[in-house]
């Protein structure tokens, strides 16, 4: 059986993950200022009430109350366990979901504690980092960095303040000491990219050095890494940091954080090649331009691009590298594609990229061009038919042959009707020509975790169960009341299978008294532990929290009193089960008696 979901795990994906992102993909979302609106998929409504807040990162209904984050809203809206809902949200981070080694059931909540401040340390260091960078460019160290800014790019000072643009100046330590004397450590600002360490001799020093800085910035406007682009002739001409735990190259896209700030409907967003391109382009008006990051542009980003927008336009230069990089961007894109995705491919003229192009003609005419970049569909048979005569009948097979793979990525949509009925005409085969032959199916996939099905066994009333399953059931759905269990509740755990789960449950919340039930769910998954709880969360008692409350206070009693009770009987019994012939001491004989008038007064 698997072992828990680490709680470090569940909250470092909360953090990666975007709740507009994930609503958005599932609801029709309208940009309302800083915040998005919609109708409340949760109850019926003709004016929007629901919204959805990507700087706090909830959404709340005005209407019926209903709120939370991305994972709660997967549990609600798309109905999933708790832990279906944590492997949706991996799968949507394309990260796989962490286990603990089944080693016994206790959990460090000081390793949880560690592993949150590590990553908290983490993202200061990266915060400092960029700051460091932008005072940098006030500065005399800064300022031929800063005059390429404004003089050869043309940028003025709010979109480097938008970007957060800075300078590394020309030494080799100069962001190590800022950062060794704030407290952090080379080993840690080695781990995320910002300093080289040479193996050969050992040495340490900054890893940008005396170039313009671009901080790239997570879905939550945190820096994970730095693009940076030499002032002189040093080589490589185009830095970027290494992967890190923070900096994942095939998941992040440089300027798509600063593209859903600004206010307004994003509608489709454009990808090119370099962050000055993106840059450039916001300078200009047209803040809705992404670039990849030092590689081509993978099934992750495309993923993340299609969960904010239904039209990706991609930019290519009009030489052969273009024509390269379009043609397996095409490969990547056409699993993905449907009939409510559009895709479109923009060569630009020889000799110009989007930072040139934009400058030299204006942002509306750069717009036009993105309006007539050719579709998908266009490309995907020019692509085809490059080379070919199509007057020849080998090279109509030639086609059709090349385009068997292609059809085959696309899933059963419109859009490859079309294509399939276009390339009939082209070649004079028929529609099964066009199938791939022997094609084995791929396996179905098969999820490691299943939910557990209801039992079926009937359930004797409330009144007939033991007094630690009634504050089991309690508990388990109303966690954060552990206040109201008294502190000096001991529990007899060879009393009943009941009283052992309640002694492992108060032990976790006595350490975490402020969760929910899903918290508490997932903590416990895949263990036996957690099964047992999951089938007490369905079996809860019907009682509103107030009440909850009460009865959780009345439980805890009661059993304290009734172990009094018992340790004065069992007592008792052992003092009056000694041989006659065994005198009692005179201590014992008092106590003897004190224990007849407890039970006399009690009788």
């Amino acid at each position: 059986m698997a072992g828990r979901i680490p709680q470090a795990f569940i909250d470092d994906l909360i953090a990666r993950s975007d709740v507009a992102e994930v609503v958005g993909a599932r609801i029709a979302l309208k940009k309302t200022g800083k915040n998005y609106s919609a109708l409340c998929p949760f109850h019926n409504e003709k004016s929007p009430s629901f919204s959805v807040n990507p700087d706090k990162q909830f959404y709340y209904c005005f209407g019926c109350g209903a709120s939370g984050n991305a994972l709660t809203f997967l549990m609600e809206h798309d109905n999933l366990e708790f832990v279906e809902a944590v492997e949706t949200l991996a799968r949507i981070q394309g990260v796989q979901v962490q286990r603990e080694e089944r080693q016994g059931y206790q959990r460090s909540e000081q390793q949880a504690h560690q592993l949150k401040e590590q990553a908290s340390q983490r993202q200061r260091c990266m915060q400092l980092a960029t700051e460091y960078y932008q005072q940098v460019m006030q500065q005399a160290a800064g300022k031929q960095g800063l005059d390429y800014f404004h003089n050869q790019r043309g940028l003025s000072e709010q979109t480097l303040t938008s970007y957060a643009l800075g300078v590394a100046p020309e030494g080799w330590d100069g962001l190590k000491n800022h950062l060794t004397q704030a407290g952090f450590s080379e080993v840690l600002q080695i781990e995320l990219g910002l300093l080289v360490k040479k193996e050969d001799t050992g040495r340490v020093y900054d890893r940008f050095r005396h170039r313009v800085v671009f901080p790239i910035r997570n879905i939550k406007g945190h820096t994970v890494g730095f693009g940076g682009r030499v002032l002189d002739d040093s080589k490589p001409k185009y830095l970027n940091s290494p992967e890190t735990p923070l900096f994942q190259k095939s998941q992040e896209l440089y300027g798509l954080y600063e593209a859903r700030k600004q206010s307004g409907r994003l509608d489709r967003l454009l990808v090119v090649e370099g962050y000055m391109d993106v840059v450039a382009l916001a300078q200009q008006g047209i803040h809705w331009a992404v670039a990849t990051l030092g590689t081509a542009t993978s099934e992750e980003h495309l993923k993340r691009i299609f969960r904010l927008v239904n039209e990706v336009v991609f930019c290519f230069d009009g030489d052969a590298a273009g024509t390269k990089a379009a043609a397996r961007a095409m490969q990547t894109l056409l699993p993905l594609i449907n009939d409510g995705r559009h895709a479109r491919f923009l060569f630009l003229p020889a000799g110009e990229d989007p930072d040139t192009l934009v400058r030299k003609e204006g942002a509306g005419l750069f717009e036009q061009r993105v309006n007539q970049a050719m579709p998908l569909a266009e490309y995907l048979i020019n692509y085809l038919r490059q080379g070919l005569d199509l007057g020849l009948l080998d090279d109509q097979a030639r086609m059709a042959k090349a385009a068997v793979p292609l059809l085959h990525s696309l899933s059963d949509c419109l859009l490859k009707r079309r294509i399939v009925a276009h390339l009939q005409q082209l070649t004079g085969l028929t529609s099964a020509d066009l199938q791939p032959q022997n094609v084995v199916p791929a396996a179905p996939v098969v999820q490691a975790y299943q939910p557990l099905k209801q039992k079926k066994t009937a359930e004797k009333t409330t009144r007939t169960l033991p007094a630690e399953e009634k504050l089991l059931r309690l508990l388990v759905s109303y966690p954060s009341l552990i206040d109201q269990v008294a502190n000096d509740l001991k529990i007899d755990v060879q009393r009943n299978e009941s009283a052992q789960l309640l002694q492992c449950l108060l032990e976790y919340l006595r350490n975490s008294p402020h969760i929910t039930t899903q918290v508490l769910l997932a903590y416990w998954s895949g263990t036996v532990q957690g099964e047992a709880f999951l089938q007490r969360a369905r079996l809860a008692l019907e009682l509103n929290r107030e009440a909850a409350a009460q009865e959780i206070q009345a439980i805890s009693h009661y059993l304290i009193n009734r172990q009094s009770e018992e340790q004065v009987e069992a007592r008792y019994s052992d003092l009056l089960g000694q041989p006659e012939t065994t005198q009692l001491p005179m201590a014992e004989m008092q106590e003897l008696w004190q224990l007849v008038q407890q039970k006399h007064l009690k009788s």
